[in-house]
């Protein structure tokens, strides 16, 4: 049983792990999951790091530190490469994954799909940051505190920017994402602004 919360310390520092990112994915058996973890000190993120045991990729960053795409079975900084994010500067047809599609609304949906490249999340912010994707949206049904704190610290640090999509601080935020190089956020916010975030998936459940 995985047990949500949290316990008291002394120190002004606290981890942050997150065992199953993408619980419906893994409790179908859907590639798609990750085990997250992040180390927040006085100064704020400190440490990220996202394992896609599936995939057999890990990412891991820290503050001053650099960001690092570890492959295989053993992963370790010997056999990996240093992340960094892509230099595209326009939006037009950037490949940009969607994380949690169904619960978008059909306006936020339809923006960015008449700009981007929008194509379904596989690895999310591991493939922004390894260059495989220009950005990350991830809207729809809120996200928790533990699935956003890896990242401040993962996509700084291979040259990236992320926020909520109105702009601020992501782990201040209404726990919606943009990642990207950096180069396109500004232009991608001005995109999704004022768009409303989420849908009512209940209204699709058919009872069955």
């Amino acid at each position: 049983m995985v047990r949500k919360g949290s316990t008291a310390g002394l120190s002004g520092r606290r981890w942050i792990i997150d065992p199953i990112n993408g619980t419906t994915s893994f409790t179908r058996r859907w590639p798609l999951f990750s085990n997250d973890i992040a180390y927040e000190d006085e100064y704020g993120p400190a440490v990220g790091v996202i394992n896609m045991p599936m995939s057999r990729q890990m990412v891991v960053a820290g503050r001053g530190q650099g960001c690092w795409v570890l492959t295989g079975e053993t992963p370790n900084l010997k056999s990996g490469h240093r992340a960094r994010v892509t230099e595209r500067t326009s939006t037009r047809g950037a490949r940009t994954q969607a994380l949690n599609p169904a619960g978008w609304p059909e306006e936020l949906l339809i923006a960015l799909h008449r700009q981007v490249f929008l194509m379904a999340s596989m690895g999310c912010v591991v493939d922004l940051v390894a260059g495989r994707a220009d950005a990350v949206v991830i809207a729809g049904p809120s996200m928790g505190y533990e699935d956003v704190a890896p990242l401040p610290v993962i996509v700084s640090e291979a040259g990236g920017r992320v926020t909520d999509l109105s702009g601020g601080p992501v782990l201040n935020g209404d726990m919606t994402v943009l990642a990207t190089n950096g180069l396109l956020h500004e232009a991608l916010l001005d995109l999704v602004d004022g768009l409303p975030r989420s849908r009512d998936l209940n209204a699709l459940d058919d009872g069955v």
